[in-house]
């Protein structure tokens, strides 16, 4: 399998790394340790048959040639590291002498991968085989050429390498006839294995931290996931009302799953309100425990703020038994306290689990998923692996930009069985996305007959909704003065209904729309109510403090932005929306008589604010409650009616010619097959604009929030009975 590197005539006296005063490292002994490194990610995570079954994808008869390129393309991807240059300027090697030339090694290694192999792919006669061959040589040196870079487009390496036989490549391609989806992922799969096994590798050397725990589920882990079955068949107590249909679902989903466990992507659409994360980490445990090559979960969130609270479901159930790692922006590295490790040694692991994903349980966004399929720096793809023979759980699906739905199912069915990954889509507004697929393949439907939940009175009459504020409204930009009268309109009825209700919540789709009326509520019903701002710009201990006084009794409004739509966890009794889209507004009235306890929850809608000003180029816009025919969708939760008309414009658009000649998915498709990685990556970037952090260093006062996890903080982080932001914390 792997190449004799005795054979390869290295001179022992070439070195690939060095530290202080320890022996250097050659290039044979980084080579070697490598070469270890990526045995045993795919000994542990049980990559073999996933290795195999891509290259299986590319239509060839050498398929122990292939099988030999890629695994030593992780193995040689150091050759060029005998560049003299790099000896004497970066190895301090004196063996040779000092010169200006560039150091670079990447590009070096990626002809020494290519010289060794070449000789064997211009033997073969057969003109199809060669040059889909040298196609698939070419692209695994490529993968190594970027080993310390960023992925961009393959036509530029073979540009740059100047070979005749690929010089003209888009018009070769028919000759390749390799899959471009799969040869994508396959391609995505190695680089992610080369810098991964390059980077543990070279960590032992540097740091003397060997890597040995992947963080994944072995026999004693699927052992305590076993124990943990049993407390879902008592996950809702007492059977009756909503409880009735909360176990009826649990037990529906579960059945279905168990006939379906050769499948890869699996609807879950239920109600608001009946159990879905309980529902879909019980799903997660029986895919786990029933298909032996599955060794991880990840749970992905659309929102950071939904982390936590679904965090806190998992430590209840799993209390300490298994590692639970939050990989966002937000959460720091959470660094392990073993008393035997200096603090450096503690960082420089908790380093790599985070970089890696050591944990069983990883539970992070889609920004964070998007990277690693698509994106083309080393940190965007170490976890890639990771990915493999894993339970995926996503919710909130609809919350992606829906003008990138058909190429994000089409990479995930792709994804899905190329990497062995069992996906649960899950929502209470959930567009079944395969629709838009030529040739679905592996989509299953784990509650065959939503009208049994969504039309239960429980669910369906959970919140009387009134459309009045949306009568005989012309939904134009019209003057100043009309909109004071919406907005007078909109306060009299608040005036009408505050006296039936004790918690109220306001949503506005602009911030400076939700900042005029909070104002004008306090100003006229202060002394009556606590009244509450709640917007993307309030940190995380404001949230759960307001999140907290809305579970008092008490008389309470919370003005709020589409912030409040998901992730979190209030309990309302009456709300007031500007519209929107309608999954919007179904996700809205998540937020009102959530428990399905309260006797009487109302829910009005207005208009205010120009949505299109908002979404843009949005393909719900024009179904939206301005229509009484779509106000009958809401009502009926008829979802499915909603997203077909979506789901077809989407489809569409998507085919219609406006590129030349060639339609955007045709583009995209041939973006792919020429592994142009750099304009995938963009098109797939779920936020486009480009940010930066402030850093804010202001005192939060403790003793106002009362927030419990806040008072754990270390004692340097703490100003009296403040957290303040300007104190020096370094070290933690």
């Amino acid at each position: 399998m792997f190449v004799d590197f005795e054979r390869l005539n290295i001179s022992p006296n070439i070195f690939a790394h060095r530290k202080g005063d320890k022996k250097k490292e050659t290039l044979q002994e980084h080579s070697i340790l490598t070469k270890k490194y990526l045995q045993k990610l795919i000994a542990e995570k049980r990559l073999e048959e996933v290795i195999c079954c891509l290259l299986d994808c590319i239509p060839t008869s050498k398929k122990s040639l292939v099988k030999r390129m890629f695994y030593n393309a992780v193995f040689l991807h150091d050759l060029g590291k005998n560049n003299p240059s790099f000896q004497r300027n970066k190895m301090d090697n004196l063996d040779f002498e000092e010169t200006t030339a560039s150091s670079n090694h990447s590009y070096l290694s990626a002809n020494e991968f290519i010289k060794i192999f070449k000789n064997e792919v211009d033997q073969i006669e057969d003109d199809v085989e060669f040059y889909r061959l040298l196609f698939v040589l070419y692209n695994f040196a490529y993968q190594i050429s970027k080993h310390h870079g960023r992925l961009g487009s393959f036509e530029d390496f073979v540009q740059k390498t100047k070979n005749e036989d690929l010089k003209e490549f888009e018009q070769n391609l028919k000759y390749f006839e390799v899959p471009g989806f799969e040869f994508y992922i396959l391609n995505k799969l190695l680089f992610s294995l080369l810098v991964s096994s390059d980077y543990y590798a070279t960590t032992e050397y540097m740091t003397d931290i060997k890597s040995e725990d992947f963080g994944l589920f072995n026999t004693d882990l699927k052992a305590k996931l076993s124990s943990k079955i049993e407390m879902f068949k008592n996950a809702f107590p007492e059977p009756e009302g909503i409880n009735t249909l909360r176990s009826k679902m649990l037990k529906e989903t579960e059945e279905v799953l168990n006939k379906n466990y050769d499948k890869n992507i699996y609807y879950l659409e239920a109600p608001t309100g009946s159990g879905k994360t309980i529902t879909s980490i019980n799903l997660a445990l029986n895919l786990l425990i029933n298909d032996e090559k599955l060794n991880k979960l990840f749970y992905i969130f659309p929102f950071n703020t939904l982390v936590e609270q679904t965090k806190n479901v998992f430590q209840d159930i799993f209390k300490k038994e298994i590692d639970i790692e939050v990989i966002n922006s937000i959460t720091p590295i959470n660094v392990k306290d073993e008393k035997q490790e200096d603090d450096e040694t503690k960082y420089q692991k908790s380093y790599l689990n985070r970089l890696f994903f050591h944990n069983p349980i990883i539970m992070t966004t889609h920004i964070a998923l998007f990277k690693i399929l698509f994106g083309t720096s080393k940190e965007d793809n170490y976890p890639l692996w990771q990915l493999a023979n894993s339970v995926i759980i996503i919710d909130e699906v609809q919350s992606y930009d829906n003008n990138l739905w058909w190429f994000m199912v089409e990479f995930f069915q792709k994804y899905a069985k190329c990497l062995n990954m069992k996906i649960i889509i899950m929502s209470a507004t959930l567009p079944k996305l395969d629709v838009l697929l030529d040739k679905p393949i592996g989509f299953v439907d784990l509650i065959e007959d939503r009208t049994v939940y969504f039309e239960d009175s429980y669910f369906k009459d959970r919140v009387e909704i009134d459309f009045s504020l949306l009568e005989n409204e012309t939904f134009q930009d019209e003057p100043k003065s009309l909109r004071e009268k919406r907005i007078e309109k909109l306060l009299d009825k608040f005036a009408s209904e505050k006296d039936n209700f004790q918690k109220f919540l306001f949503e506005f789709i602009r911030k400076e729309t939700a900042r005029e009326i909070f104002d004008l509520l306090k100003e006229k019903y202060g002394d009556e109510f606590k009244i509450f701002e709640l917007t993307g710009d309030d940190n995380k201990a404001y949230r759960d403090f307001v999140i907290l006084e809305t579970k008092q009794d008490q008389n309470i409004i919370v003005v709020a932005t589409q912030v409040i739509e998901a992730g979190v966890d209030i309990d309302m009794d009456c709300g007031f929306k500007d519209i929107s889209t309608i999954d919007s507004e179904e996700q809205f009235l998540g937020r009102i008589n959530r428990s399905c306890t309260k006797k009487r929850s109302k829910a009005f809608f207005f208009y205010l604010d120009n949505e299109q000003v908002i979404y843009k180029k949005d393909n719900r816009l024009e179904f939206n409650l301005r229509k009484k025919e779509y106000q009958k969708w809401l009502k009926s939760k008829n979802f499915q009616d909603f997203y077909s008309n979506v789901l077809e414009r989407i489809g569409a658009n998507g085919r219609r010619i406006s590129l030349g000649l060639t339609s955007e998915i045709e583009a995209f498709k041939k973006d792919v097959s020429v592994l142009d990685y750099k304009t995938v990556f963009n098109k797939m970037t779920l936020i486009k604009s480009q940010s930066f952090t402030i850093f804010f260093p202001f005192k939060i006062d403790l003793q106002q929030y009362n927030i419990e996890d806040f008072q754990k903080l270390d004692k340097m982080l703490l100003d009296g009975e403040k957290l303040d932001g300007d104190i020096n914390y370094q070290g933690l």
